[in-house]
């Protein structure tokens, strides 16, 4: 079983390597095979890159068969395990990672497989915003519904207390690691995520 900081460090690499999966412009992930898991990485919000802002921005709720959720994040989940899906291997565990807005799409991934009826896959993100809208428990039981589900929380990190809660709620308790930087930018950093995890064994 990977650890939890080997998963960070393929959620960072997503950032610049080439996606094995690409749709709706700029939802992508990338394909790992690591033996007895395969991991699919989805990389967060790239500066640069307009549509990815204009996906987070996009947090009015929508109804999909996970729930009614931030409808940027579980549009570009819906998108993506449309894509995905058939292309997992079988005979293999399949892990959900992801940074920020990727660990937003990871755990829509994770929802939809559960909701496919799939063997449990694992599911752990890092500085993921809330993807659930308030009247959705179906999305939580979803992803709780996984062999692993964790949601890390770096000290300090802003992106994920977004969007505002009660509005807006997390699939499960979070896990708070590190301490806070002056700088949230900083604390948001997926390097130190993975330097955390590292440090403490996990």
């Amino acid at each position: 079983m990977l650890s939890h900081a080997r998963l960070a460090g393929l959620a960072g690499a997503a950032y610049s390597a080439a996606p094995d999966v690409t749709v709706a412009i700029d939802a992508r992930a990338c394909f790992t095979d690591a033996g007895g898991e395969f991991v699919v990485a989805c990389p967060g919000t790239h500066p640069h890159q307009i549509a990815d802002w204009l996906r987070d921005l996009d947090w009015r709720p929508a109804e999909f068969a996970i729930g009614a959720c931030h409808h940027g994040f579980a549009a570009g989940g819906r998108d993506l395990w449309g894509a995905i899906r058939a292309k997992l291997p079988s005979g293999k565990r399949i892990v959900y990672t992801g940074h920020s807005l990727g660990g937003a799409m990871a755990q829509c991934l994770a929802a939809f497989h559960a909701l496919a009826g799939l063997p449990p896959c694992r599911v752990v993100t890092f500085g993921a915003p809330r993807v659930a809208f308030v009247s959705n428990f179906r999305f939580g039981r979803l992803v709780r519904s996984a062999l692993e589900a964790v949601e890390y929380q770096r000290a300090g990190d802003p992106v994920p207390h977004v969007p505002t809660w009660p509005l807006f709620w997390r699939a499960t308790r979070g896990v708070a690691i590190g301490n806070a930087l002056a700088d949230p930018i900083a604390n948001h950093s997926i390097s130190l995520y993975a330097a955390n995890l590292a440090a403490l064994g996990r």
